[in-house]
């Protein structure tokens, strides 16, 4: 069904509807709702009015800039030059038909917005009275499907890497302009292994390539100068060397006991910060965190979907808690994915063999584990940030002292352990420290198992040692 054809169309310089969003998926609909209106700079009235099934949603000064977007909270309004803003209190209709017009001076323009489909705008095709769903763009031109709009983006990346040693990886980066043909690029890069990195500014034409040399995986940023659609000038993504992800499912309770709620563990393995604003698990809810948000080198977070019951049961404050639409975990067999943005960068399956319940696991070392928020064995997916050397696993109580050593790129802190577990005596070792440190185990252990644990970040090694008279 069509409306009748609007004065719009045939006025290029009268504002047009081009964008309602009436049902996001990811947040709240009153923090995600918006429709959108493309100014004309040509064009001036006093008011611009919007009308929702006949009645006023807002009235406002004709704004000065190329969009108007509405919104339920000041607080969500785009922040860019050019893109005015302003607040309706009505909600959207999702799951019924909803009219929505426009009146400016002698400008009228109208949609009707049918039910809609769950995380998906209803966007204007050119000047036309053909509409369709597709990704939001609350603020930004779309040059998809408008008209006019001045864009050049990065159309095609592909990677491939390339081992050229046991030490260091090659990615090969090949990318494509799209609407236009030259332009300069931005690429900077950190090698997430050695925690380094670097960039570089290029001179383009249509293609471009380059290569990144690195210890282990890559966290690529490629900008090209900001247009009026910026959507695409920026790539933000993990150059993942297969089975060496720098984020990873370390620890899974898929049965745990009651009241604890299910949950999972992920762990920064690469000696960077990664953002979590990219970080969801695939096809469970939205992202981990915002944009300002972080899981630091060596640190492991907990999700789950109640993070106040997890809290509780955890029992200690320095773990850090993530609330995700996690949904339920089988109990007998199952699969979890973490994204990067799109990309799958670790996954996990379990069965009933896997771990008898209640008992949670780590993918990492295949066995039993029940450690929220420490990471005792990298395993086969992850480096190890540090190793630890004993002069002996057997120390007598009048013989030669236990010592230790640690070698790794930060400092590492060392715990003596009694038999109950209990930290007995600790110091840190400095950084590229070659040096042997005594452990006063004849001292302050007692006879028996004694442990010695190392801890780097929310990564732990712990050796047991045995004490005789």
């Amino acid at each position: 069904m069509k409306l009748l054809p609007w004065l719009a169309v045939t006025i290029p310089a009268c504002p047009l509807l081009v964008e309602v969003f009436p049902d996001p998926t990811d947040v709240p609909d009153q923090d995600g709702e918006f429709v959108e209106v493309r100014l004309d700079a040509t064009f001036r009235a006093d008011t611009l009015t919007l009308l929702m099934d006949g009645k006023a949603a807002v009235r406002v000064p004709y704004p000065e800039g190329n969009r108007l977007v509405l919104v339920h909270d000041s607080a969500f309004c785009p922040v860019r030059e050019n893109v005015a803003c302003a607040v309706f209190k009505e909600s959207l209709p999702n799951s019924r038909e909803s009219i929505w017009r426009l009146e400016a001076g002698t400008c009228m323009d109208s949609v009707l917005v049918p039910a809609s489909k769950a995380g998906k705008a209803y966007q204007r095709r050119s000047e036309t009275d053909d509409w369709e769903f597709t990704a939001a763009t609350p603020g930004f031109a779309n040059a998809g499907y408008e008209l006019g709009i001045a864009d050049c983006g990065v159309g095609i990346l592909r990677v491939v890497p390339e081992e050229t040693s046991t030490e260091v990886v090659n990615f090969r980066v090949d990318g494509q302009l799209e609407g236009c043909d030259s332009t300069r690029v931005y690429v900077g890069w950190q090698d997430l292994s050695a925690g380094t990195e670097a960039s570089d500014t290029l001179a383009v034409s249509g293609n471009f390539d380059f290569e990144i040399a690195s210890r282990g995986s890559v966290h690529l940023n490629v900008l090209l100068p900001e247009d009026e659609y910026p959507l695409n000038n920026e790539i933000d993504t993990l150059l993942v060397v297969p089975g060496k992800s720098p984020l990873v499912i370390s620890e899974v309770h898929h049965c745990p006991q009651e009241p604890v709620p299910e949950w999972v563990e992920v762990f920064n393995a690469s000696r960077v910060a990664v953002p979590l604003s990219q970080v969801r698990l695939c096809g469970r809810g939205g992202a981990l965190g915002g944009s300002g948000d972080s899981i630091f080198p060596l640190q492991a977070i907990l999700l789950t979907r109640d993070s106040l019951e997890l809290r509780r049961q955890v029992g200690f404050p320095d773990v850090r808690i993530v609330q995700v639409a996690l949904g339920y975990l089988n109990n007998t067999g199952g699969s979890l994915a973490l994204c990067y943005g799109g990309q799958v960068i670790d996954s996990v399956t379990w069965d009933k063999g896997t771990a008898v319940c209640p008992a949670g696991f780590s993918p990492l070392t295949g066995s039993s584990e029940n450690t929220p928020g420490f990471v005792r064995k990298a395993g086969d997916k992850t480096e190890a940030p540090f190793t630890v050397t004993l002069s002996s696993r057997v120390v007598r109580a009048r013989g030669v002292p236990l010592r230790v050593r640690v070698e790794g790129e930060g400092e590492v802190q060392v715990r003596l352990l009694d038999s109950a577990s209990r930290e007995v005596w600790n110091a840190v070792v400095q950084a590229s420290s070659p040096q042997w440190i005594d452990v006063p185990v004849q001292r302050l252990g007692s006879r028996g198992v004694n442990y010695v644990a190392a801890r780097q970040g929310d990564y732990e090694k712990v050796v047991g040692i045995v004490l005789r008279p």
